[in-house]
């Protein structure tokens, strides 16, 4: 009785930690990013016209620069608990702490009274409802698609599972696999928020989304889906 292989997109540094989380699980993960994140050149903000720093990833404090030091009298508004423990871990302090995307920060920033926000954010962002704060965003890092390596096009031809972190990965991901001719069937999906269903599209073996946004909450979802694999080849194993 086997257990289908579970595969990890997601960019460094996080790629290895989800696949040491895995192994201690009992797996034998792929690691294959499928994105690597890199600096962009960002014009400096005058922290004097702003309450508050709103962080959507750790990213921000990983690929920032230098530039970011000028900015660490403000309070910090991160999106968890991985962002809001490197920002610690770089002098800055941290007033508030969501779990449910950046959005549900902005209640917080206002009850605070705070109103004119300097976001730092990826290239790739989400775009925050309408609210009477005064929101700045600058651009501080890039996630780079690259192309689909071979380990990954070989393991995608034996039944799978595949963990994905991001609309945008489901999105490089589809495509890949139809670009390769690879059968959606094979795979099943591991997605860690709602939101990635749309992006992911259709014709996959299973998709099943993690009930929290978290990456312990992912990988049980993984670790489910290579059970009911594995219970179902027990089921219809022929009786001796």
């Amino acid at each position: 009785m086997t257990r289908r292989r579970i595969i990890v997109l997601r960019p460094q540094p996080g790629a290895t930690a989800t696949a040491q989380a895995l192994r201690a699980a009992g797996h034998d993960p792929l690691v294959c990013p499928l994105f690597v994140i890199e600096q962009v050149a960002w014009t400096p903000a005058d922290p004097s016209a702003y309450d508050a720093l709103l962080v959507g990833s750790a990213n921000v404090f990983r690929h920032g620069g230098p530039t970011l030091a000028d900015l660490k009298d403000l309070p910090v508004y991160a999106v968890g608990g991985k962002t809001a423990r490197m920002s610690m871990d770089l002098g800055f302090r941290v007033r508030g702490q969501g779990q449910g995307g950046l959005a549900a920060l902005l209640p917080m920033l206002a009850d605070d009274g705070h109103l004119h926000i300097l976001r730092l954010a990826g290239e790739d962002h989400v775009d925050l409802p309408d609210s009477r704060l005064a929101i700045d965003t600058r651009i501080v890092y890039r996630s780079r698609a690259l192309p689909m390596p071979d380990a990954l096009r070989d393991a995608l031809a034996h039944p799978c599972v595949v963990l994905l972190h991001s609309a945008r990965a489901a999105q490089h991901f589809s495509a890949l696999v139809d670009e390769a001719g690879l059968d959606r069937a094979k795979v099943n999906l591991a997605l860690f928020a709602p939101a990635l269903v749309y992006a992911a599209g259709e014709g996959w073996g299973a998709v099943r989304v993690a009930p929290s946004t978290d990456d312990r909450a992912l990988l049980d979802v993984a670790d489910a889906l290579c059970q009911h694999d594995a219970r179902l080849q027990q089921a219809n194993k022929p009786e001796t």
